[in-house]
């Protein structure tokens, strides 16, 4: 179709009402350079090729008018649509030895069938390919983001991952186990660095596997953005909003759990709207007065004393004694003297396979003064010191006085100046309470013939831990005549 031939077009749409545009618009459809277009009679033979696929078979401009299509596709789809008088969309046919996709639509005229139409994508069928592969990569993208937001929302961690032999870490875990399969809202109080979070895991592992676990850090909440964020807002609920609305944190955790790490830090008018969804159970969205009921399980965690902010008027009373029914204190690492040998052995296996080092167990000289020294950021700390003495120290050594951190060295000198008077090395008091533990894990595995998993049982203590022990205090198994039996090497 030439200039001329867009002219007469043109002039006969004009009669009918038709722009200039759809002349142009029909010249594009004949001439479309991405795909390949022609038309046959009823018995085949072409009427119309475009140039493009004139080019493609090495034809003058006109010559295949009249020629039977299957001498240039043997396998076109023209002759079966014109036979069926059935569409045939999207199907790979064979070119010159290359696939491509293409479709073929019947020509119906009065009830008879006049010729056909085929479309030829001009992209080979390896491009459509690699649209297909681009495709499929996308859906492994969105199903990646789906399982992390999915683990997102789940808990990562048991109470078999909360290691100490104390009375009181076992104390506050065997209170967390009860209260974990107790309808109730609990608050977690301790120190920066011992284990809130940690706790708030194991709680609701221990009841709701299965079920979302939502977390929120309340101090990373802008002030302005608090409520829409925990509660959720409807469509148009402010300036900026989605306008399909936002699900809240709260109905989020619905059947499940949701955390409020340092709930202290929320602000008092959310405090206000907090308490009638813990007494109610029940939310409403900001912008909207419908409100919907929700089933969760709040574990709140503070590092600072409520009840000081109560006093301050930082903190609603209200709001304090209802989510104070259960509460779980985790003791500071200075209080769990006997607890640091267990907790350097575990981290420090962690941090060797992290680091891909091989540092052995710290020398006793070590533990002696980590024993003594008052840990401000508790096992966080503890685990900082461990890393930065990794890095120090070598495979062969281990970690030695030189490689801790200068606060650590200074603190033990000078509480040992002060406590040994002569200079004689300070004995730690956990060294008797080792002897002691050592012999009655000796004495329980014998009990139990070897079996592990019953020398817990009776040592009233996870097996990870008894584990974890037994390479500490280096006890094995020794050949006798009579086989071999569990005792100290």
């Amino acid at each position: 179709m030439d200039e001329a031939d867009v002219g007469i077009v043109m002039e006969k749409l004009g009669k009918y009402g038709f722009s200039r545009v759809v002349a142009y618009a029909l010249r594009f459809v004949l001439r479309n350079p991405y795909e390949n277009f022609i038309v046959v009679d009823a018995d085949a033979r072409v009427q119309f090729m475009d140039r493009g696929s004139e080019k493609f078979f090495g034809l003058a401009q006109g010559e295949a008018k009249g020629v039977d299509i299957r001498k240039y596709v043997p396998g076109s789809g023209l002759p079966t649509a014109l036979s069926t008088g059935r569409a045939m969309i999207w199907r790979i046919f064979k070119v010159k030895d290359t696939q491509s996709i293409g479709s073929v639509y019947p020509i119906i005229h009065d009830g008879r069938i006049i010729g056909a139409v085929g479309r030829m994508v001009s992209h080979s069928l390896e491009e459509v390919q690699r649209v297909n592969a681009e495709i499929s990569r996308l859906k492994q993208e969105i199903h990646y983001f789906k399982e992390r937001e999915q683990s997102e929302q789940s808990s990562k961690y048991t109470f078999e991952d909360i290691l100490g032999i104390s009375a009181s870490i076992r104390d506050a875990v065997d209170f967390a186990r009860k209260i974990a399969l107790v309808d109730t809202d609990v608050l977690i109080i301790g120190e920066s660095g011992t284990g809130k979070e940690l706790f708030a895991h194991s709680i609701h592992s221990h009841a709701h596997t299965n079920r979302p676990f939502i977390k929120v850090n309340c101090p990373t909440i802008p002030f302005e953005l608090a409520e829409s964020e925990l509660f959720g807002y409807s469509r148009g609920a402010f300036s900026g909003a989605l306008s399909s609305g936002k699900m809240g944190k709260f109905e989020a955790a619905h059947n499940g759990t949701i955390f409020l790490d340092e709930i202290s830090s929320l602000p008092l008018s959310i405090q206000a709207k907090l308490l009638r969804v813990l007494q109610e159970r029940e939310i409403e969205r900001l912008g909207s007065t419908r409100t919907e009921n929700i089933r969760f399980k709040l574990v709140a965690a503070t590092n600072v004393d409520l009840r000081t902010l109560v006093k301050e008027g930082r903190f609603r009373e209200d709001l304090y004694y209802r989510i104070s029914k259960a509460v779980i204190p985790i003791p500071p690492l200075r209080e769990r003297w006997d607890d640091i040998p267990l907790l350097v052995a575990h981290f420090l296996g962690k941090i060797n396979q992290s680091f891909k080092t091989r540092v052995p167990i710290a020398s006793r000289r070590v533990i002696d003064m980590f024993s003594a020294y008052h840990w401000p950021g508790n096992v966080r700390e503890l685990i900082n010191v461990l890393e930065q003495a990794v890095l120090k120290a070598s495979s062969e050594g281990g970690i030695l006085e030189k490689h801790l951190p200068p606060e650590i060295v200074s603190r033990i000198e000078g509480s040992s100046t002060r406590s040994e008077g002569s200079g004689g090395a300070r004995v730690a008091p956990y060294e008797e309470a080792e002897d002691e533990e050592r012999q009655r894990i000796i004495s329980a595995i014998r009990t139990a013939k070897g079996n592990r998993r019953k020398a817990a049982d009776l040592l009233e203590m996870p097996r990870s831990t008894l584990y974890v022990k037994i390479r500490r205090y280096n006890i094995g198994m020794k050949h006798t005549g009579r086989g071999k039996r569990w005792m100290g090497t």
